[in-house]
């Protein structure tokens, strides 16, 4: 029987794969439940295709933890030579994506991802990775997936949802049940009542299939009893077939049907019953429900023996370590599933999985049986884990399991390097003092091992780790001091990793203490990365950013942002990809772009990211909402609890700036204002210029009183002119800076008429209404004359209030170009462009691109 009632969705299917004949490539998503009818779709239009679109299909399996990269090792058979060795021999995910992306441009393929809803990390990473460059390119990518199946906010494939449905080059294709018609159609001139086996099955077409199949006279009461109705009659090689299937989590291949011995006799009759089917990967079920209703009858403790006889077969033959962790949880075989979940879980953190590298990692050591020396590195790989996916907690408590066993065994190295690892982990979790007491010890772990070795070594990362952390404390001598003693070690035991380290960290030192050449430094060496961006060159690009956003320089920073953010997810690094995105939020903050701050900070802040990266989110979203409704409170004191928690002034001083503005916008004392002067008047820490600038003028404006000439040499500019009274001076280098927000409180502060207005109507078109309202009020109560009112909303929405970049970004959306012709123009990622694109969208209060470029002409901003 042929499809029904699919005929538009197989005409839109084929209509974007002509569009990627032309060279406009294109990601689909399927949606639809069990049943739906999602494969046969594909089945019908790859029919159709031409012979010389190249065609690939891979399953994703209903493992308890999914193969990496599972469905691209099924199609490994046709890709090139060159990319089945990458494959192999890769290690990093990024550069088996990049072999496949450059194997899929080089002739029309379509390529299928079946049941994503039960892909790994790395596959959905994949299809992200392709999502970005397949719009250039005469690609297809088909996904399916079941509804239900991901109802996590942070499920992979609910997040690629969300990327599909940003991405111009995506659509979703969602597959309704039959109608009643529809279903009258399948019964063809069956004596059956259509309404009711409508009824009965929803309108899915596998049940409506199922139930038709039927041979009695009545119809079965469920799908199961369909399904196992056709076993009626089936001999024991039958059976056994299914119940080897059963236990299976996917298809069989032949070569392991030959080793398991089974007769061509059941697998004929079998094929009779249109229970399963031969696939290119193997004999496998027709649909999972198949499956599910055949498990329902394996007989009890029958299990163990089917799977030990599928690890014998996969021995026989080879197989993916993630499909024997299958069997031998089955087979309740231990020792077996320890060394196949070991060996998955470092092929899962190859393949960039490292949501399944945790779990594979977890399951070993559950598994017991193994010397202490074995389970303190598999403690130290879920541990590094669960750092990258952002779960500190867990990762702490590995890394001090670990840390344990390698003290007991008198491991200097081990407990060193552990001891390092645990100061990393704390510091990203909040915990200043436990990594400040970490990194102490990893150094002391090792007082004396001056020779060659592993020891040596750690020891010189510990020292690294000590100046970093006196770094972010401010205490740029302090970290000098270790970095001599670093870079000695280095030097001798010739460590590139460790030298590289030393590098980046002294030139943000130099950056911190003023010393010019210190951030082309840090670039020099940062240029100089190796291609998988290692979590010390990432951190590079994190630090240096962060700094350049402290420091104002906008232009830079908006720059190296761009190209930061965009490795971090290019070589799957959510912590740094959240420190990056939440120093972004900032940046847009200062900038004026408060639609785009806004969307980065909530970003992070959803992601359930390390603690770390949480700071200048709140912060952010506390001071969006504070100044144009008054809320906020929240997130402003969560924000002052973390900073706390680090003790760090290169934190506490924005923060404590954001509560004394609280005070001053609501009239309300903080009860710490004592302790925000202490922190102003006697921190010393380098770098600060400008967070420490930002405190004194709002003590100043809530007119708190502190010794203004102690501070003053050791401000920014811009505020030494506020505090010294030459208000229009500081009004003028804000907005030469783009420093949006402070230019415009200067501006009304300043006395002139004119940048009083200017002032004004800056604040509105930000959404400070809070903060414009009460200076109005203020204005008024001493006297000054017409008062500006507030700007009516279509005013306010005026292109004017967009940013230079987003004003760039818009003449060049009316020039018709494509998200990514627009990052290739201006040097930029596609993500990049795609917030500055939805912050033009908000600003014009428009839905689409297109309204966008309508609205911009009727305004005149543009030809």
């Amino acid at each position: 029987m042929g499809l029904i009632e699919r005929d538009g969705e197989l005409a839109a299917l084929t209509a974007l794969a002509t569009r990627a004949h032309g060279g406009e490539g294109n990601l689909v998503m399927i949606t639809g439940e069990a049943g739906a009818g999602k494969t046969a779709l594909i089945e019908e239009f790859t029919r159709q295709r031409p012979d010389n679109d190249r065609v690939l299909w891979g399953v994703c399996d209903p493992l308890a933890t999914p193969r990496p990269l599972g469905p691209l090792h099924d199609v490994a058979r046709d890709l090139l030579p060159r990319t089945r060795e990458a494959l192999t021999k890769a290690e990093h995910a990024y550069q088996m994506f990049d072999a496949v992306w450059d194997d899929f441009s080089s002739q029309p393929t379509i390529f299928v991802i079946d049941d994503a809803h039960w892909s790994d990390q790395g596959t959905i990473d994949l299809l992200r990775h392709l999502l970005r460059r397949v719009g250039r390119s005469t690609t297809m990518v088909i996904i399916t997936a079941r509804e239900g199946e991901f109802v996590v906010d942070a499920d992979p494939v609910r997040l690629l949802l969300g990327d599909i449905a940003r991405t111009e080059n995506a659509r979703s294709i969602a597959l309704s049940p039959l109608s009643v018609d529809g279903v009258a159609s399948m019964i063809g001139d069956r004596a059956l009542d259509a309404q009711q086996l409508h009824r009965r099955t929803g309108g899915n077409p596998f049940f409506v299939d199922q139930m038709l199949a039927h041979r009695g006279v009545d119809l079965p009461a469920s799908v199961r009893d369909a399904v196992l109705a056709r076993t009626v009659g089936l001999d024991s090689s039958g059976w056994e077939v299914l119940n080897l299937l059963a236990c299976a989590p996917g298809a069989i291949s032949e070569t392991v049907i030959a080793e398991l011995a089974i007769p061509s006799s059941g697998l004929q009759r079998l094929g009779e019953t249109r229970l399963i089917q031969r696939t290119p990967r193997g004999v496998s079920f027709r649909h999972d429900l198949c499956r599910n209703a055949v498990q329902t009858v394996i007989p009890p403790g029958a299990e163990p023996a089917l799977h030990q006889r599928m690890i014998a077969a996969y021995d026989a033959v080879g197989a993916d370590p993630a499909v024997i962790v299958h069997h031998a949880r089955g087979a309740g075989d231990n020792t077996r599933l320890r060394a196949a979940a070991a060996e998955a879980g470092r092929v899962a953190a190859r393949s960039g999985a490292h949501q399944q590298s945790a779990e594979f990692f977890r399951m070993a050591l559950s598994a017991g049986g193994s010397d202490d020396s074995a389970d303190a590195e598999l403690l130290e790989l879920l541990a590094w884990e669960c750092y990258l996916i952002d779960r500190l907690d867990e990762a702490v408590a590995a890394g001090t399991r670990a840390l344990a066993l390698r003290t007991a065994s008198h491991d200097a190295a081990g407990v060193s390097a552990d001891h390092h690892a645990l100061a990393v982990y704390e510091w990203y979790n909040a915990n200043r003092a436990a990594a400040d007491h970490h990194v102490a010890q990893s150094i002391a772990a090792t007082v004396g091992s001056t020779q060659a070795g592993p020891a040596a070594v750690a020891s010189g990362h510990g020292h690294a780790m000590s100046a970093f952390l006196a770094m972010q404390a401010g205490r740029v001598d302090d970290a000098r001091r270790d970095l001599a003693r670093a870079r000695e070690l280095a030097t001798r035991l010739d460590s590139p990793e460790l030298a590289a380290r030393v590098d980046i960290i002294a030139g943000c030192c130099d950056v911190m203490d003023g010393t010019p050449a210190g951030r082309q430094a840090v670039l020099e060496r940062l240029a100089h990365a190796p291609a998988h961006l290692d979590e010390i060159y990432s951190s590079g690009y994190s630090n240096l950013t962060y700094l350049d956003v402290e420091q104002r320089r906008i232009v830079e920073a908006t720059d190296l942002l761009a190209t930061g953010i965009g490795m971090t997810v290019e070589r799957d690094l959510p912590v740094c990809r959240a420190w990056q995105v939440g120093s972004r939020g900032r940046l847009g903050l200062i900038r004026g772009d408060w639609v785009g701050a806004k969307a980065d900070c909530a970003e992070v802040l959803d992601s359930g990211s390390a603690p770390l990266t949480k700071i200048w989110p709140l912060l952010v979203s506390g001071l969006v909402a504070l100044r144009s409704t008054g809320g906020g409170a929240d997130d402003l004191e969560r924000a002052w609890d973390l900073v706390e928690r680090y003790g760090e002034p290169l934190r506490l001083m924005p923060a404590a700036s954001a509560l004394v503005e609280r005070s001053w916008l609501t009239g309300v004392a903080d009860p710490r204002t004592d302790t925000f002067v202490r922190l102003l008047v006697d921190t010393d820490a380098a770098g600060l210029e400008w967070s420490r600038g930002d405190l004194a003028v709002w003590l100043r404006r809530t007119a708190v009183g502190f010794p203004a000439d102690a501070v003053a040499e050791r401000l920014a500019e811009p505020y030494r002119q506020q505090l010294a009274g030459d208000i229009a001076g500081a009004a003028e280098s804000f907005d030469g800076l783009g420093i949006t927000y402070e230019g415009a409180l200067a501006s009304v502060e300043s006395g002139n008429p004119d940048r009083i207005a200017r002032g004004l109507a800056a604040l509105d078109r930000l959404g400070a209404h809070l903060v414009a309202d009460k200076l109005r009020r203020d204005l008024r109560a001493t006297g000054v004359a017409a008062v500006p009112s507030r700007r009516r909303r279509a005013s306010m929405a005026h292109p004017a209030g967009l940013t230079p970049r987003q004003a760039e970004v818009l003449a060049l959306m009316c020039d018709g170009l494509t998200n990514a012709e627009l990052a290739q123009r201006l040097f930029l990622s596609e993500k990049t462009v795609d917030h500055h694109v939805s912050a033009i969208l908000s600003r014009l209060e428009v839905a689409g691109r297109r309204e966008a470029v309508r609205r911009a002409r009727a305004l005149g901003v543009v030809d």
